[in-house]
């Protein structure tokens, strides 16, 4: 079995980032047939209100049950009316985990955000960028919350980064036992390769970033690494599985 811990689906609303509009759930589901995976986290691309954009995703989720695991967005600036939402789609809906794009609007994680997550056994999964500031602000999050599984999107950068940042983010999950990275858009499969030998195969989860991008690609990027069975179990299934309490 394989799960893709990151995908987004939705109409969307902000134009100037194509990855974030008009990515339709049919589409997801094709390019998990092609790519056999048989689940995968779907959340929402950007809205300034995720009202509708939640909804999407439970709709989704509620059409393919045993193919989709939803997870909620959030404008965190109103943090009143975003932690409702996220009470409402993890306590109603069955979500299990939340995005965060700081950088698309949806604000920082705030304490009373974490403490629902903790409630609710939810895992975070926040976009990256390669800034040594983000990612040791991330990682002291993960650091004062230990039961929230906090998954650093894209190894740390998005496209061709130094691959320093990806190494960072690499040590912090070796020595956090609740962070995580996923393999969403990592530019280079050697990348992926070395950050499994720095903090293990039990700390990286397989992600695509579909349907935005076909998630056959880093599923050949985890083929090329000569993983051992063991390895690409974890990665591809059994870290999922074992957040997801799947």
């Amino acid at each position: 079995m394989i799960i893709d811990t990151h995908t987004h689906i939705g109409l969307g609303e902000k134009f100037e980032d194509t990855f974030q509009i008009d990515q339709s759930l049919d589409l997801l589901l094709a390019q998990m047939d092609e790519a056999g995976i048989a689940k995968a986290c779907i959340m929402p691309v950007t809205y300034h209100d995720y009202e509708f954009g939640i909804e999407e995703i439970r709709q989704a989720v509620a059409a393919h049950p045993d193919r989709l695991i939803g997870y909620a967005r959030a404008n965190l600036h109103d943090e009143p009316r975003a932690l409702d939402q996220v009470r409402r789609a993890l306590g109603d809906y069955g979500f299990r985990g939340m995005k965060v794009h700081p950088w698309q609007g949806d604000g920082w994680p705030t304490r009373p955000l974490m403490d629902l997550l903790t409630q609710f056994d939810a895992c975070l999964l926040l976009h990256t960028r390669p800034e040594i500031d983000v990612i040791n602000s991330f990682a002291r999050l993960a650091e004062d919350y230990p039961n929230v599984p906090v998954i650093l999107g894209h190894m740390g950068g998005f496209g061709p980064y130094w691959p320093g940042f990806v190494k960072l983010c690499a040590v912090e999950a070796s020595r956090i036992p609740n962070l995580h990275l996923d393999t969403a858009r990592v530019f280079d499969h050697g990348w992926i390769k070395m950050a499994v030998e720095i903090c293990g195969a039990e700390k990286v989860l397989f992600g695509s970033d579909a349907c935005a991008a076909h998630p056959a690609i880093p599923l050949k990027q985890i083929e090329l690494c000569h993983f051992t069975d063991s390895e690409r179990d974890l990665i591809l299934c059994g870290n999922a599985k074992r957040l997801l309490r799947l």
